[in-house]
């Protein structure tokens, strides 16, 4: 736990992503500091995104003439008012949690499955061709193990990191501070508590390498 407030990382967000809230406890939060998670624009801005996530259920293939393209537009524009930067071909199935959604970036060719939760209070990072199977939940949230602490609101954050051509399977969970490297694979109800090697498969819990796998590269295949 840190106790300052990274300057390049605020600088960078404050360029790169949208929907920020201005205030010094969300530069605290990003730059993985203690910080008051019950400040009122931190509180307001979480419930302004609950509210956003559970409507998203809204956009409807109905409302665009059952056009498919139409409706996946719609829904991508949608999901562009809550996360912090996403790429048009985002398919995101209906229902997802978030606890802002503006400190989550995601790659191009997202599938990500019913159920997941973005707890990012501090940056979720995710490459391109990446596969989210149900009810996976990535959590940058922790708390320190001094009740006082706890009781005062003091909470602080970790980022998680996710390299291309990943696949996490249905119920696994991406702990705080986690780097997942390009190619891996998560099992199924692993909980991943250390990094994740490139090109590994790991299970369990906690995860644990069970084997490797080929490297592969999309954007040279073909080369």
């Amino acid at each position: 736990m840190t106790t300052g407030i990274n300057e390049e990382l605020v600088k960078y967000v404050r360029s790169n992503l949208k929907n920020l809230p201005k205030t010094i406890e969300y530069d605290k939060m990003i730059s993985s500091a203690p910080y008051n998670c019950f400040d009122d624009e931190l509180t307001t801005r979480r419930t302004l995104a609950h509210e956003l996530a559970l409507d998203y259920a809204n956009v409807r293939m109905k409302d665009y003439g059952f056009d498919l393209k139409r409706h996946r537009q719609a829904r991508s524009d949608y999901l562009s008012t809550i996360f912090g930067k996403i790429h048009d071909d985002i398919y995101l199935e209906p229902p997802f949690n978030v606890d802002y959604g503006f400190n989550t970036i995601i790659g191009k060719s997202f599938y990500g499955n019913f159920n997941i939760t973005f707890l990012d209070c501090c940056l979720i990072t995710i490459g391109d061709n990446v596969l989210v199977g149900p009810n996976v939940t990535f959590t940058t949230a922790t708390h320190p193990t001094d009740p006082q602490l706890r009781y005062e609101g003091v909470e602080y954050s970790k980022p998680i990191t996710i390299g291309n051509n990943v696949w996490i399977g249905s119920n696994a969970i991406i702990l705080p501070g986690i780097v997942v490297g390009d190619g891996a694979v998560i099992a199924a109800g692993a909980v991943v508590s250390k990094d994740v090697p490139a090109y590994t498969v790991v299970a369990g819990v906690p995860a644990r390498v069970i084997r490797e796998s080929t490297p592969f590269d999309p954007y040279t295949k073909n080369a």
